[in-house]
């Protein structure tokens, strides 16, 4: 997971976008990868900010339980509710335009990891699973699955009577044909989330079996990313590029129009299997690149719904007694990274010694205006089994000091801090950290690249410490203990921190083979316990995605990983 979003331990990531608040959002994608391991994860950002990647990925509210806890399990759910409950009596009809920030550049799933892409595709196609708005998993073109007592066989029985737009019936085949494509897709950004698949077969027209090279505990979570989502067979006998170009899906919405870089519009699926949805007719995507601009479309009626509504608006727009502002949870951290390649930071006292220094309260406060939370532990309060009972290394001047003195570097010592251009938020956490730091003799000077070139240097490790964000992609938390914490097979070397910890990656691997749900989660409290006296990086806060949407909007939640889904969003 890295910055700004979403993989890959030799490979070469190519994390493209940005954190931004403003001009991702959210969710958060924009990822960059390129090489894959084994659990190669990424991160989201977005283009034109986005998250990363947020991002990202996944999903809506339905009922539904994993069942990850027992060694022959089993999980089915009827669909209720796709997003939050609204009240009243859902009204059908009208167009809902939504002032995004992000637009897409393709609505092939199995090849992005780009934000606008996927909020838009997410609309189109479905998987197997979704995500809801609180984090949980639930089936969704699965009924239900079960799984083998070794965990090595997973079947699962799809939900009967779910058509593609187009009227044809969705059968095995399709799902076959869709996650066979994602999995040996050598390109695909998320690609390496499907490692663990030995082979997928059809057993009749509505029962998929999957069996895996290894017990894999995510595997669930794993198989519901956008990614995964499930196509006609053979693109219904069309070549890849004019399926695309036209995409037919299981999804609320299908393609209308679509304008690159300007707009896009959705028209309901008269073929959608959930019965009386989506409630709106269309749905117009249009792309507003500038903060204000986006949020002045929602205040004067030109649209219903703005993304990454930057935090200096909150307040006011919360006095506006026609607009409601939601702050959605994310899988999200924005981190303060160390090169421990740099000798100062080889040292765990210098790190642990600035971990404390940092007055995270103080820093949410003036950057975020009171939106985002301060940072603790590296999983974020959203994620399954972060612990709250973490013992971070609180703001204390005093320690700091204290610690610093039983480093190699008493006195103190100059560094740099790199931080990405365009992005207010963190230009203003680098002059607070550059302040608190200053108070126990560590001089800071700060570094603003452009975000291309930004990642370009970090990934080379050419940086003393930087500024990024981290998010989950799925809704295991698997994805982010091992891009952050495993240096050997988690993709990045520990978020290019070259963090190398032995006790820490085995206890990943265990969390990644344990299926106990309750051994699993004293697994990561373990892992964030000795990730937080080890200080490889700080968890600075932990922001939401922040929405803005008119009075007249029902029905619209976001998951922690960015993803919306919008078939029961109504108009009053």
């Amino acid at each position: 997971m890295d910055t700004n979003l979403d993989p890959e331990q030799l490979c070469s990531i190519i994390l493209d976008f940005s954190r931004a608040d403003s001009d991702r959002k959210l969710p958060l994608m924009p990822y960059r990868l390129s090489e894959l391991t084994r659990r190669d994860l990424l991160i989201r950002g977005g283009q034109g900010g986005a998250a990363a990647f947020g991002l990202s990925a996944l999903l809506a509210a339905c009922g539904g339980s994993s069942s990850k806890g027992s060694s022959s399990s089993s999980a089915s759910s009827s669909v209720s509710s796709s997003t939050s409950s609204a009240s009243g009596t859902p009204k059908k009809g009208g167009n809902l335009v939504f002032a995004r920030s992000v637009a897409p550049t393709t609505l092939d799933p199995a090849n992005t990891i780009i934000a606008g892409d996927i909020y838009t595709l997410n609309q189109i196609f479905e998987p197997l699973f979704i995500t809801n708005p609180d984090g949980t998993l639930a089936p969704w073109l699965a009924q239900s699955f079960t799984t083998s007592k070794d965990h090595l066989t997973w079947t699962f029985q799809l939900r009967p009577g779910v058509k593609f737009s187009d009227g044809t019936p969705l059968t095995a085949d399709d799902v076959v044909f869709s996650i066979k494509r994602e999995a040996a897709n050598a390109n695909g950004p998320l690609s390496f989330l499907d490692f663990a698949i030995k082979s997928v077969t059809a057993k009749g027209s509505g029962t998929v079996v999957m069996k895996l090279k290894t017990p894999w505990a995510p595997f669930e979570s794993d198989i519901s990313v956008f990614a995964n989502a499930i196509l006609p067979a053979n693109f219904g006998g069309k070549s890849e590029k004019a399926f695309f170009q036209s995409p037919v899906g299981t999804g609320a919405f299908t393609l209308s129009s679509w304008t690159p870089d300007s707009n896009l519009t959705l028209k309901a699926n008269p073929n959608y299997w959930q019965a009386g949805k989506p409630y709106v007719d269309s749905v117009t995507i249009n792309y507003v690149t500038d903060d204000n601009q986006r949020v002045l479309q929602v205040t004067s009626g030109q649209a219903q719904i703005a993304d990454s509504v930057p935090p200096a608006n909150v307040a006011q727009l919360k006095s506006n007694s026609a607009v409601n502002v939601s702050l959605f949870p994310a899988w999200q951290v924005d981190l303060l990274v160390f090169n421990e390649q740099v000798p100062f930071f080889k040292d765990v006292h210098v790190r642990r010694a600035i971990t404390y220094a940092i007055n995270r309260p103080g820093l949410v406060q003036a950057a975020s205006f009171g939106t985002a939370k301060p940072g603790g532990s590296f999983f974020p309060p959203s994620l399954e089994y972060y612990d709250a009972s973490t013992p971070v290394l609180a703001y204390s001047v005093a320690n700091a000091k204290a610690e610093l003195a039983k480093s190699a570097y008493p006195h103190g010592f100059s560094t740099k801090l790199l931080v990405s251009g365009g992005d207010q938020t963190y230009a203003e956490f680098a002059q607070i950290i550059q302040a608190d730091l200053a108070k126990i003799g560590i001089k800071v000077s700060i570094t603003t690249l452009d975000h291309a070139a930004f990642e370009t240097t970090f990934q080379k490790y050419d940086y003393d410490m930087f500024i990024d964000y981290a998010i989950n992609d799925i809704s295991d938390p698997d994805e982010m203990a091992s891009f952050e914490t495993d240096y050997k097979s988690g993709g990045s070397k520990s978020y290019w921190s070259s963090y190398d910890n032995p006790k820490v990656i085995t206890l990943v691997h265990q969390a990644e083979a344990e299926f106990d749900t309750t051994k699993r989660k004293a697994l990561y409290a373990k892992i964030q316990a000795q990730v937080a006296q080890d200080a490889p990086f700080v968890a600075l806060d932990y922001p939401p995605y922040i929405y803005a949407t008119s009075k007249k909007i029902n029905g619209f939640a976001v998951n922690p990983g960015g993803a919306y889904r919008l078939e029961n969003v109504w108009l009053d």
